[in-house]
Parts: structure tokens; C-alpha cells; sequence
């Protein structure tokens, strides 16, 4: 009796194959690998901080930010990389909404490391951490 190969091994193997390359693209070990964390600070002169973060799966409630108090949270990336977690932060002096992360190659990433955003709310305005250069530039004013 003949013993018959299965064809379908050889398609398995390539199967593989494109698997492995495909898992080694960048954007995929972003996805897997990568940790992020955003910090928002409450750098006011006298006031509390109200800020509501949330993405298109994780809303993470509201928070009452005392002088000199940070709320924090850490995530991973989507498979896809487009990952978006927007804040609106609120005071007596104004109100203002923007995107805390986003997975882009020329933007806001480029301020923050590899795995953090440091945002800043002062009286003249809201403040990312640039950390190439070491400090604090304003991103946003306050809408009134």
C-alpha cells in the first residue's frame, strides 16, 4: 500500500512562515510589547482639577484633582495601533478637550518616551513633558 503525502503540510509550514514575519513587523510588537502611561497633573495655582479620560473601550470615570495631584493609568496599544485616549479637563478658569494619547509617528509620541506621556494643567494652559529637550511646553490654552 502507498503511503500518500498530505499536501496540506506544506501550506501549514507556509502558514507559519508568513505568521512569523508578520508577527515581527513593528506594528504588531508595539501592540504586544509595549506599555504605555499617561499621567495628568493638577499644576494649578489654587484651584481642583476635573478631568474625564476615556478611549472608544475604556471610560475612566471622573476625577477631582487636587493641587499638586495626578492621576495616572497604564495600557497597552490595540493590534492595530490606533489607540486613542482623549481627556476633557475643567476649572474655574476654563474648560478644554484633547487627545492624551494617540499612536502617531510625527506626533504627540514624539514629545513623550517610549512609554510616557506627561501632561500638565496650569493656569495659562494645558502642558505636555517634551522629554528630549527636558521640559514642560504648552500644547493647548484653556477654552473659556
Amino acid at each position: 500500500m502507498k503511503q500518500m503525502r498530505a499536501p496540506c503540510l506544506s501550506y501549514i509550514s507556509m502558514l507559519l512562515l508568513a505568521l512569523v514575519i508578520f508577527l515581527s513587523q513593528t506594528q504588531v510588537t508595539y501592540s504586544l510589547f509595549n506599555k504605555y502611561r499617561v499621567h495628568v497633573i493638577n499644576g494649578l495655582s489654587k484651584d481642583t482639577l476635573t478631568i474625564h479620560c476615556q478611549s472608544k473601550d475604556n471610560d475612566l470615570g471622573i476625577h477631582e484633582l487636587a493641587v499638586n495631584e495626578e492621576f495616572s493609568w497604564k495600557f497597552r496599544t490595540n493590534f492595530f495601533d490606533t489607540t486613542l485616549f482623549f481627556c476633557n479637563l475643567q476649572w474655574n478658569g476654563g474648560h478644554k478637550s484633547f487627545d492624551a494619547f494617540k499612536v502617531d509617528e510625527k506626533g504627540l509620541l514624539n514629545d513623550c518616551t517610549s512609554s510616557q506621556d506627561m501632561w500638565l494643567a496650569r493656569d495659562d494652559g494645558i502642558n505636555l513633558f517634551n522629554y528630549p529637550h527636558k521640559e514642560y511646553r504648552q500644547k493647548y490654552k484653556w477654552d473659556k
